[in-house]
């Protein structure tokens, strides 16, 4: 998994130098990884690794809260980080939020844990959700991995896996779509949002409403990244990037995703809402 850490920072670093518009927005995305690197190796060892997977979503059997000794005081350095190098929205935010009692920090994790709604701490909607996702994807990871038992591992498979529009073992909804060479052609899979855990999913539906229609299936792209395109429906209005690895295999997804922010645009302009919002709010 440090390998894995090292690849996305030496990427966004890349791609910071090569694509200029989208340089602010990596050299956040770096600092913010780094902390998560660190948190994570913090981690290890101190959390369980969980016997087995035949419920659905059995990481909400672990529970940030079970651990808030060790979370609370990284949770403070992590607000300051932010309040220090993120955008002005988010700096406030974090700074309203170092002055909040911790028992609301905890509620704040949980209710993003469980899917449920974030308490009102008079920060907006969207901007709250970004601190307990970054702050907890490290500690997913980390449990899913040992659920898995192979650090990263290939994408999850099997009955009701391949049209299932949340994480097997999370809940959680999709960052990227992700194409990797498979035989003669392509398959397809999911990263999870909150987890990372990968899971294959049919390569032509809707990874929001399940619509497989190919002619209510559009994509978007541009010649500048032949690489990444929009995936989006016509018939609910929603869209997740992808990435395609048979195209560029040194890209990596998370990161990739971030930087075509051209394609968001885009795909907002046309209007259609991502399924899920990434660590830059897009």
């Amino acid at each position: 998994m440090t390998a894995s850490w090292e690849r996305r920072l030496r990427r966004a670093e890349e791609l910071a130098q090569r694509w200029p518009f989208a340089t602010e927005a990596l050299q956040f995305y770096v600092h913010v990884a780094r902390f998560q690197a660190s948190l994570q190796d913090a981690l290890r060892g101190s959390v369980p690794v969980l016997a087995s997977r035949e419920e659905g979503f059995v990481l909400r059997s672990a529970s940030p809260l079970d651990h808030r000794l060790l979370l609370r005081p990284k949770f403070a350095g992590f607000l300051e980080l932010v309040r220090e190098v993120a955008p002005p929205q988010l700096a406030t935010a974090a700074d309203a939020l170092r002055s909040t009692p911790e028992e609301l920090w905890e509620a704040l994790w949980d209710g993003y844990w469980r899917g449920q709604a974030l308490p009102d701490l008079e920060v907006e909607g969207p901007v709250l959700a970004f601190f307990p996702k970054a702050f907890l994807q490290p500690y997913a990871a980390l449990l899913a991995a040992g659920l898995r038992g192979d650090g990263e591992g290939d994408a999850l498979s099997g009955p009701g896996v391949e049209t299932s529009p949340v994480c097997p073992l999370c809940g959680a909804a999709p960052q990227v779509s992700v194409l990797r060479e498979e035989g003669h052609g392509a398959a397809r899979s999911l990263l999870c949002s909150r987890c990372e855990t990968e899971w294959r999913y049919k390569r032509v539906r809707c990874v929001a409403c399940g619509e497989e229609e190919a002619g209510r299936l559009v994509y978007l792209q541009a010649a500048e990244w032949p690489h990444v395109r929009v995936s989006a429906c016509q018939v609910c209005r929603r869209y997740i990037k992808e990435v395609d690895l048979t195209r560029d295999g040194l890209a990596v997804p998370v990161v990739d995703e971030i930087a075509a922010i051209p394609l968001d645009l885009a795909a907002g302009e046309e209007g259609y809402e991502k399924v899920e919002p990434n660590l830059i709010g897009l």
